[in-house]
């Protein structure tokens, strides 16, 4: 009463009430949030914690709930006066503790047909549905940790919560998937401080500890290789485990950093496993190692968060050095606008974030040494203003692109390259 009634559990026709809300119909649904209010008659999708995972069950708002706007999907409203009726007389029932009524049969559906709206007599006049004023929903932007130094692309079906697990200091974020057959496939993220050490240094006793436990059985070792991941040095692991008489196979990506290295774990049912495994390379290669901060948790309450991408500390080897030398300050308009493009743009694509990661290793090898002596030359300073003067000009043109996929990242990226070589050359 003054919040929701809920159906569509096939438990519920379970006499054991203590399943009854989680059932489902042995599918899920990708969320379709919309920006429509959760007013009074609005029908909408119910669903667990994570975002697609709502199947057979739904519910009919009682009493304006605008704190469930753009978090459940809206697809219907009721229309006749005796389904307002009838809403009532169910949301007034008397209810157990778990808000189960206690006279079931005034609640039961007891059957269910497809009508046309034109077939309806004197349907009351229903106005158009609200809308928030401003929608919140938000094409999903990077990742990104300061404190721990990386970020990714974090991708469709995964579920993000920051902080540890109980027992270890090492993990400081989970990416949780749809739950399948009992099972909810996970991605671990670790970062270790590195000490001066190299990767194969740091990660050597656990390398042994794994190849004390492969017998073949309980623990075995599919493949081994250090090989570069995005841009990296790596090693990759796969492997399976028996843990309670159920078979776990995992992946593990190990990076080298400078202050940190990572350790990025995915693990789920064999038989799901290859599912699973798209979306973590997709993180994989979209992982970038960004300058350390020094800093509190970028989310201290560990809510369930998918951040933006405005956590990098660009100071010393990180940022647009030559940029900032030149006109004088971070804050300055056009390197402003270098980091908008950076980052609103181009680090919103797979092809984008590749790109910058090897344009970063090749930049970085030589932008200190000409930030340095812009500092100290006037003279040269101004030729390099004049130098990327065009470069600013041609990157203008990202603004007004519409860029919705990597096939159009690919070519204004490449249309822009090829702009600049006709400029300078």
């Amino acid at each position: 009463k003054g919040f929701m009634i809920q159906g569509g559990d096939p438990n519920s026709k379970d006499p054991d009430q203590s399943k009854w809300g989680q059932g489902d119909a042995g599918y899920d649904l990708a969320a379709e949030f919309n920006n429509l209010k959760h007013d009074r008659g609005i029908v909408s999708m119910a669903r667990s914690m994570h975002p697609d995972s709502a199947g057979s069950q739904f519910f009919i708002v009682h009493e304006k709930s605008t704190h469930l706007d753009v978090q459940y999907t809206v697809f219907g409203r009721i229309i006749t006066q005796e389904s307002y009726d009838t809403l009532d007389k169910i949301a007034n029932l008397e209810v157990t503790a778990k808000s189960v009524p206690l006279e079931l049969e005034k609640a039961k559906i007891t059957k269910t047909d497809v009508v046309k709206r034109s077939s309806l007599e004197n349907l009351p006049f229903l106005t158009i549905p609200e809308r928030t004023v401003t929608s919140t929903i938000k094409d999903i932007s990077r990742y990104s940790n300061a404190e721990y130094g990386f970020s990714f692309m974090p991708q469709k079906g995964w579920l993000l919560q920051e902080g540890g697990l109980e027992r270890s200091d090492s993990v400081v974020l989970m990416a949780l998937g749809l739950e399948k057959d009992g099972n909810t496939p996970s991605i671990v993220f670790e970062a270790f401080e590195s000490n001066d050490t190299t990767l194969k240094e740091f990660f050597k006793p656990r390398l042994d500890k794994y190849h004390e436990l492969d017998d073949g059985i309980k623990f075995d070792i599919l493949s081994e290789e250090y090989r570069q991941i995005a841009g990296n040095n790596g090693l990759e692991i796969i492997a399976t485990q028996t843990l309670n008489s159920n078979i776990v196979k995992f992946k593990q990506t190990i990076l080298e950093g400078t202050n940190f290295h990572y350790i990025i774990s995915y693990a789920n049912m064999p038989e799901h496993f290859d599912v699973g495994l798209v979306g973590f390379n997709s993180i994989i290669d979209s992982f970038l190692i960004t300058q350390y901060t020094a800093s509190s948790n970028t989310n201290p309450e560990g809510e369930v968060i998918v951040l933006d991408d405005k956590n990098f500390n660009e100071t010393e080897n990180g940022g647009c050095l030559i940029a900032t030398a030149t006109f004088g300050t971070e804050m300055a308009p056009q390197v402003q606008f270098l980091r908008e493009i950076r980052d609103n743009i181009v680090l919103q694509t797979e092809s984008g974030t590749s790109f910058m990661t090897t344009f970063n290793q090749f930049y970085y090898s030589f932008s200190p040494t000409i930030a340095d002596y812009e500092r100290e030359n006037p003279i040269f300073k101004e030729g390099v203003k004049l130098a990327i003067t065009p470069l600013l000009a041609s990157l203008t043109l990202l603004q007004f692109a519409d860029i919705d996929s990597e096939s159009e990242m690919l070519g204004y990226g490449i249309g822009v390259i090829l702009l600049n070589v006709g400029i300078y050359f």
